[in-house]
């Protein structure tokens, strides 16, 4: 079998909260309106475990978005209900979604698809702004990247001791 070649790495940063969360839904709240744009937006710190499976999500959420076949009202949502492999929004939040008592997230930036069907990607920006959101919810950007080992199997609903890539791949193709 071929080994993999390594992905591009998805705009996505692991932030640290200065406290536990106390209310998942206003730090939610407060992202989406001080945000520069809607496509920004947090999940679990133990919901992502590799740049191909943000990416697979992400696909997958675009594609709805351009047939208009979503199942939620947002990109954003969509994107966790693909990530979280639930139609259910609840379970998707509980899967995938931040709770209260977490002090980990990942803080991810959805971008628009250029004529040619690829992602927009300014990384100079991109970094100005997760650092200016990564403030505004009094939290600190955290020097890491997706990895297996912090995945939480249970939690993302996948029935498995140990999981690989392709086991977060096909979660999302469950949706």
């Amino acid at each position: 079998m071929r080994a993999h070649s390594p992905s591009p790495w998805f705009p996505c940063w692991r932030i640290n909260f200065d406290s536990s969360i106390e209310s998942a839904k206003e730090i939610a709240l407060h992202l989406s309106e001080v945000s520069s744009n809607q496509s920004w937006c947090l999940v679990g710190a133990r919901s992502v475990g590799s740049e191909r499976q943000l990416w697979a999500a992400w696909s997958a959420t675009r594609k709805k978005e351009k047939s208009k076949i979503m199942s939620a009202r947002s990109v954003e949502m969509e994107f966790i209900l693909h990530l979280a492999g639930t139609q259910n929004i609840d379970l998707a939040l509980k899967r995938a979604g931040i709770c209260e008592g977490d002090h980990q997230a990942w803080l991810l930036h959805l971008p628009a698809i250029n004529p040619k069907g690829f992602p927009e990607l300014d990384w100079r920006e991109l970094e100005h702004e997760a650092n200016r959101l990564s403030r505004s919810i009094l939290a600190e950007i955290a020097p890491r990247r997706p990895s297996l080992e912090m995945v939480d199997c249970d939690q993302l609903g996948i029935e498995k001791v140990s999981i690989d890539e392709l086991d977060l791949l096909a979660h999302i193709s469950l949706v």
